[in-house]
């Protein structure tokens, strides 16, 4: 009996463990991209650990104020004093970039949110005219086949349409496989699981960038830019430590001193080019989006009005269902295409505001 007993609760256990994870169901709570990007900020780790090294950075900072109090001599040629100053210094520094780091991962997080918010919709866009096209080439098959059978169609012509059915099944498996890919990297920042499916009530709108002066862009961005700020206070701590000599701890000659300010100055100069080239850059990005989204916009309202034709000639009999479906296709198309054309200028146009949020 207990040789039976054993084996009975082990398979129960085991069982107990299993069920949990099966027995689970999607969830599809609906979003809001606030809603997307307040649900990040709380589930983010990176955040919070950004959030936490500004607390270590400030204790950081204290500790060593304090151990300047208990050496004589700081800034005056002594080596332990000038080493004790030039770690304060540096301590206070490290804390004030702790400030900005968070910001930037902040910016950083927000414009992610949105990048991933918008590009499952643009998957789910994606997979309907994946689906359409299926449906399109499966018909013009059986027409091909139908044709063939009777001696109307040669047989290249059925391999066109075969191979045609074979590229439009693939398409859509690899749509599918998108929209999967998606939700996965959008649920992870959101603290869901990945096989969730939250449906996203904020739609894309088209909002022009406003009539702004590039110069004017640029300077204000350089002023804010957390990565440009960082490199100037180096430049600025480096103009201290360069008047000490043991600052190290050790001595430093003059000249190696004004190699390091060298450095750093070069730094700072090529954190200021890089974040300029980078504005401007978006900046001629999101002039060209808007200047190809009016034709974009008319491609939709053609294919609207040569469905609307086409479902009219069927009713009477002038169109195919075949031709119905191409055409529907054809709609779901130029959709997909507006569609991605006013998330990337919506995410260019969000970054523009804060380009050092820009990732990779």
């Amino acid at each position: 009996m207990r040789r039976i007993i054993l084996p009975l609760i082990t398979a129960v256990l085991l069982c107990l463990m299993v069920l949990p994870a099966g027995a689970r169901e999607p969830v599809t709570p609906e979003l809001s991209l606030n809603d997307a990007i307040a649900r990040a900020f709380n589930f983010n780790n990176a955040v919070k650990k950004a959030a936490k090294q500004v607390d270590l950075a400030e204790l950081e900072r204290d500790q060593r104020e304090k151990d300047l109090g208990y050496i004589t001599g700081g800034a005056t040629g002594e080596p332990m004093g000038e080493s004790a100053y030039a770690g304060l210094l540096s301590a206070n520094l490290t804390w004030r970039m702790s400030g900005r780091n968070l910001t930037a991962a902040q910016d950083a997080l927000t414009l992610s949110v949105c990048d991933r918010y918008w590009a499952v919709q643009l998957a789910e866009s994606n997979l309907q005219v994946a689906q359409l096209s299926l449906r399109q080439a499966n018909m013009d098959l059986n027409k091909a086949r139908a044709y063939h059978a009777v001696g109307m169609t040669a047989a290249d012509v059925l391999l066109a349409a075969e191979t045609q059915q074979a590229a439009a099944k693939y398409a859509l498996e690899k749509a599918q496989n998108d929209v999967a890919t998606a939700y996965t990297a959008f649920n992870q920042l959101v603290g869901l699981w990945a096989e969730d499916r939250p449906v996203l009530t904020d739609g894309l709108t088209f909002t022009p960038l406003d009539d702004i002066n590039l110069d004017v862009l640029v300077a204000r961005v350089l002023d804010d830019s957390p990565m440009v700020w960082q490199a100037e206070q180096r430049v600025e701590l480096q103009k201290h430590l360069k008047d000490l000599m043991f600052y190290t701890g050790s001595y430093q000659p003059y000249e190696a001193r004004v190699i390091e300010m060298t450095q750093v100055e070069l730094d700072a100069l090529s954190a200021r080019e890089a974040t300029e080239i980078l504005t401007r850059n978006m900046y001629y990005g999101v002039r060209s989006l808007e200047v190809s989204y009016p034709a974009a916009v008319q491609a939709v309202k053609l294919a609207e009005e040569n469905l609307r034709v086409g479902q009219a000639k069927y009713q009477v009999g002038m169109a195919t269902q075949t031709d119905v479906v191409a055409l529907e296709a054809a709609l779901a198309q130029s959709q997909q295409s507006l569609l991605e054309l006013m998330k990337n200028h919506a995410y260019y146009v969000l970054a523009l505001e804060k380009p050092w949020a820009v990732q990779g």
